[in-house]
């Protein structure tokens, strides 16, 4: 099976490149080369733009949308990573990026989207809650919760999600799975904030990965943090849509 992965330079893609290597044909696309791999370097903001990729020594042009013909999965990780950009950082990197790369797959009939969305997406409804979704039996935000941003990159995020749901209420793609991303990095701080919404990088690979293989169509929301009973989340739809488990505490 081929799966596309946008952003695959970044510190989320490199964690389910090389997850997903040796069990799938991958098509990278980013800015910057992903070392070690193929990587077709493209701005996705731009849809006829020609594109370089690279294998070994060998280096020849295309458009980066043409590489998207012929697969089935497409991750799209390519946004703005700042959750303080300005607007018109997040309507560039994130909004265009993301209609581009919605619409190529479209076009080349891929069947099923998995998009980093952030919590960022509902961070609101979490600062209301807040503190007591923070404790073990405290409220939870669920799978079913509409966006709630507070900002210009919440906001991105929201309507990535929205788009992905349209594509699926007018049968444009099969599923679609927006994986509301806590906190990834590969050196996390210490900190509180880190400590409630962050996301091993174990658990980060194996909820890609069920993202990708697991059975199921339709629209859907899915939250990206380990196992700790501190985070705002109600993992629940997560685990029982992925057939999935966190087996991290941050």
């Amino acid at each position: 099976m081929r799966v596309v992965i946008t952003g695959a330079a970044g510190s989320i893609g490199r964690e389910i490149v090389d997850d997903l290597s040796g069990s799938y044909e991958l098509c990278l696309l980013d800015r910057n080369p992903v070392p070690e791999y193929q990587t077709i370097v493209a701005d996705l903001s731009q849809v006829n733009a020609k594109a370089l990729s690279s294998s070994g020594s060998e280096f020849w042009r295309q458009r980066w949308t043409d590489s998207v013909e012929g697969a089935e999965i497409l991750i799209h990780l390519a946004e703005e990573p700042d959750n303080e950009a300005t607007w018109e950082r997040v309507l560039h990197n994130n909004i265009q990026v993301t209609w581009n790369v919605l619409h190529t797959a479209v076009l080349h009939s891929v069947r099923r989207v998995v998009y980093a969305s952030s919590n960022f997406a509902v961070k609101a409804l979490e600062l209301q809650l807040a503190p007591a979704c923070y404790e073990p039996n405290g409220p939870k935000i669920a799978s079913d919760i509409q966006p709630r941003p507070i900002n210009p990159y919440g906001i991105g995020k929201a309507c990535g999600e929205t788009t992905g749901r349209m594509l699926v209420d007018e049968k444009m793609i099969d599923s679609f799975v927006a994986v509301r991303i806590g906190w990834y990095t590969p050196n996390p701080p210490e900190v509180d904030g880190y400590r409630r919404l962050g996301i091993g990088a174990k658990d980060l690979r194996s909820l890609f990965r069920r993202c990708v293989e697991a059975e199921f169509e339709g629209f859907h929301v899915v939250y990206g943090v380990s196992a700790q009973t501190i985070s705002p989340y109600d993992l629940s739809h997560t685990c029982d849509l992925l057939s999935w488990k966190p087996t991290q505490i941050v």
